[in-house]
């Protein structure tokens, strides 16, 4: 097969070129932009089945009048420490800021009329509670389902054409007032509530609007007095910004850095922009061919999928171009013209990147069956990715170098033949007498020589020097951090608004969490109200016990903490006249008109409470708090939460930050297990294919297992020494998306060494021929774990902390695969089993039953024979 491509290519290089640059072309037109196409969020992407979505689409369809939106939290507070609020603090904002978002709002065309009906319902005093980077607002309700499938936002269009702002509350609200004045007096808000979801572009130039006008007020603001902003929708434009912005950075500096390894190694400008040319044009045409399949709805594609699949593909393609250059040079250096060189290399090389791309596609496209969509769209998205920079590295990348001809290895230019230690420098010079020296080929021979005379010590020692790391990796492993704002460097807006938030109101206030409750035979709004004041009076008694620090609920509409902040005037009228106003807010409203069973309806049978804990809502000790209160709510008994009439044929729901970052915990998990078992089943199974030892593809599965487990606990240990005390665990995506790389990518190393070994030992036998190998495979795939270090490690160049994470671990990951398991693991167990250290397991540790030292006279003679 490889045969017939060498020769088509060489016959057919001057049309393959155009062929690429206009199919591309063609691809580019058909295709709808790569951003249109990308669906933003996280809890979005989790199974339709989890608990917290479920709760979402039963609190849809009870509380249809009260839109999901999310909210800019303006907070006010003194920069001297204990001091509370002045008047002119609080006149300077009812006076000065709130007017002029209101003048913005009618600037906009009026308030926005998708939420008009929120006003007359109620105030929705737990949601002004909802002050930062809660997600409860996009975590997948059922009110944008239709929204989701369509891979983007909803059309301007179908919005009316009014400010997106749907409402404005502040401290002299009547009733919901108190809620926005924290308890030390020392902090303000100002809730700004948007139509819009907090990941909706749409929503950004209306938050710089607010931004400037907080600028320009800045001059009247009294002394002392510090405005931050947070909120969900200042979250959700700092995390697309940061992410466009990781994005581009890593695009650039994947780019930079390719070029500058490749000059470095090459010392031959036109050669190393040979494989940079091949893998930008085979990113683009992957990039564009998943946006017209994203485009046809056959795939989804997730905001930063592009980061991944750059990364990948730069270090995957950049290595396969290498492979195909070193070959190329080989067969230049044995007096072949270049089609003929180039006929010899494709037929030679092109199997064995044909297999090490078939690895890498087969481990990465077992993430295509994790539950978690990111997780799935990532695996599909890089494994078809990698097909086109495999064509491109066989067909392209030789017609470019045909197409250089002689000049490739410029400013050594071929005449007759390549010299091997040709390069971009003077023959004469220091640094060319220093290349001379082959320095890394004298240590590739050294430590082939070590460990010919004592693989036992250097293996021990090896895996002794790793173990301390992969054990920390296990202690460690769940230590992840799932919150959004971790994920932003401390200079954001949000960021710095979140703690403003966090110093004066509770931690749970960030994120309340929402329990629904659902009887159909019972109605909260009428005789069966005392119910609820039942299961609210038990939650105020085991409030120490679950860790809550308030309860907000109909019977009880401002919490405990705010009871004596009630409207001055007669107490049964104002509690009444709240009551009213909040109704609509905590209880469900039954649609008669759709016609459905009278006992399915949502009506009065769907009581809502809002309850606020004490962990943050985003930290994973908020899984364990809210895992152990619904344990207690479904627990039956005189002892039990719920009262007794609510213990049988009662629905319980809880949803918030807590709830989605709970089941993103649970469902990342059973991905995590089922990945791991399915790439290390389907790389070992073409290792068996394509070596035919099982015992031996084993041993390799386990040195690259033991290496990402190094990786990760040195990466956590590195992370966690920069803030000790704040340190919240690595980024939930590190370990998968590390495994998965790691474990695909690091074996193609494994590949070329093995396959050189036996090759090397037809002709210098079976333990000298894996000390040959490694020295003569030393130099390029030295080469080609540098670049592909350095392609991963241009993640770090953006501001995601998870990026930085996942940056180092690659980088790190695929460095110690390259001068550590490669030359150092591998050899040594290889020279150990033909040396018969293992006694009698070596026949179950890889050695053949009937396997003989091959003498290297035996082997030329059987060659010339």
């Amino acid at each position: 097969m490889f045969q017939s491509l060498g020769k088509l290519v060489t016959r057919y290089w001057k049309l393959l070129i155009p062929i690429w640059i206009t199919s591309l072309l063609l691809l580019w037109l058909a295709a709808p932009s790569f951003k249109s196409v990308l669906r933003e969020g996280e809890f979005a992407f989790l199974p339709a089945d989890s608990p917290s979505l479920e709760g979402e689409r039963l609190l849809a369809e009870a509380f249809p009048q009260i839109k999901t939106a999310s909210q800019i939290v303006i907070v006010a507070n003194r920069t001297t420490n204990g001091e509370p609020l002045r008047d002119e603090d609080k006149s300077f904002l009812t006076e000065k800021l709130v007017p002029q978002l209101e003048e913005l709002v009618e600037s906009q065309g009026g308030y926005a009329e998708s939420l008009a009906t929120v006003e007359e319902a109620a105030e929705e005093p737990a949601e002004t509670e909802e002050t930062s980077e809660t997600e409860q607002s996009t975590a997948g309700s059922s009110a944008s389902e239709e929204e989701n499938t369509t891979l983007g936002n909803p059309p301007a269009s179908k919005l009316p054409q009014r400010s997106l702002i749907s409402r404005i509350k502040t401290f002299e609200d009547r009733f919901i007032g108190p809620l926005l004045i924290s308890e030390d007096k020392q902090a303000a808000l100002v809730i700004v509530e948007f139509s819009t979801e907090f990941l909706d572009k749409r929503s950004f130039p209306t938050i710089e609007k607010i931004e400037q006008i907080i600028t320009d007020l800045q001059s009247e603001q009294p002394a002392g007095l510090k405005i931050s902003l947070s909120g969900s929708s200042t979250v959700g434009r700092d995390i697309i910004e940061a992410a466009q912005q990781s994005a581009n950075a890593t695009e650039l500096w994947t780019v930079v850095l390719v070029i500058i390894l490749l000059i470095v190694i090459y010392r031959a400008p036109f050669l190393a922009l040979i494989p940079l040319v091949t893998v930008y044009i085979a990113t683009k045409f992957a990039l564009t061919f998943l946006a017209l399949l994203a485009g046809w709805n056959v795939i989804g594609l997730f905001n930063g999928v592009e980061i991944y699949v750059t990364v990948v593909l730069y270090g995957a393609g950049v290595d396969y171009c290498m492979f195909l250059i070193s070959r190329y040079s080989e067969e230049l250096d044995s007096g072949n013209s270049m089609d003929e060189a180039m006929e010899k290399t494709i037929e030679s090389v092109g199997a064995a990147l044909a297999a090490s791309a078939g690895t890498t596609i087969c481990g990465l496209a077992m993430m295509a069956f994790a539950e978690f969509g990111k997780f799935h769209q990532a695996g599909i998205a890089m494994s078809v990715s990698l097909i086109f920079v495999l064509l491109a590295s066989i067909t392209f990348a030789p017609a470019l170098l045909l197409f250089a001809g002689r000049w490739a290895f410029w400013p050594q230019v071929y005449s007759e033949r390549i010299k091997t230690g040709s390069g971009w420098v003077s023959p004469t010079s220091l640094i060319a007498r220093l290349f001379e020296a082959q320095w890394i080929q004298t240590f590739w021979d050294w430590v082939g020589e070590l460990v010919l005379r004592r693989p036992a010590t250097v293996w021990l020692i090896t895996i002794g020097l790793m173990s301390p790391f992969a054990l920390v990796s296990i202690v460690w492993y769940h230590n992840l951090s799932y919150g959004l704002l971790s994920e932003l460097p401390p200079s954001k807006t949000s960021v710095q608004g979140a703690e403003a938030v966090r110093e004066h109101f509770p931690a749970g206030t960030i994120g309340p969490v929402t329990l629904l409750v659902k009887n159909n035979h019972l109605d909260f709004a009428l005789d069966d109200e005392i119910l609820l004041k039942d299961l609210v009076d038990n939650l105020n008694e085991t409030k120490e016990k679950f860790g809550i620090i308030d309860v907000r609920a109909l019977t009880q509409p401002l919490g405990q903490i705010h009871e004596g902040d009630l409207p001055e005037g007669d107490s049964v009228l104002s509690r009444g006249a709240l009551r009213n106003r909040v109704k609509k807010y905590y209880i469900g409203e039954a649609d008669l008109n759709q016609g459905t069973d009278p006992e399915e309806e949502l009506g009065g049978n769907v009581a809502r409470v809002e309850i606020l804990f004490n962990k943050d809502p985003f930290s994973r000790y908020s899984i364990e708090q809210i895992n152990n209160f619904e344990i207690a709510l479904n627990q039956t008994g005189p002892d039990a939460l719920l009262p007794e009439e609510l213990q049988s044929e009662t629905e319980i729901h809880l949803i918030g930050p807590p709830a989605s970052v709970r089941d993103l915990k649970t469902v990342t998990r059973r991905d995590q297990f089922l990945i791991h078992i399915l790439v290390i089943c389907a790389v070992l199974l073409v290792l068996i294919m394509l070596l035919k030892r099982i015992a031996i593809s084993i041993y390799l599965i386990f040195t690259v297992f033991i290496s990402y487990l190094a990786t990760l606990g040195l990466t956590f240990i590195l992370f966690w020494s920069f803030d000790p005390i704040n340190f919240a665990g690595l980024d939930w995506k590190v370990p998968i998306f590390l495994f998965t790389i790691l474990i695909a990518v690091g074996e193609d190393y494994n590949i070329y060494l093995i396959a050189r070994i036996q090759e090397e030992q037809r002709r210098h036998g079976t333990v000298k021929g894996i000390i040959e190998a490694l020295s003569r495979t030393g130099s390029i795939i030295s080469s080609c774990g540098i670049i592909m270090a350095g392609t991963f490690s241009s993640l770090m160049a953006g501001s995601l902390t998870g990026m930085h994470q996942l940056g180092f671990a690659l980088a790190f990951g695929v460095l110690l695969d390259t001068f550590i398991v490669r030359p150092i693991l591998v050899p040594a167990y290889l020279v150990m089993l033909h040396t018969d250290r293992f006694g009698k397991l070596g026949l179950l540790l890889g050695s053949g039953p009937d396997e003989e030292e091959i003498e290297p006279e035996e082997e030329e003679a059987k060659l010339s024979s």
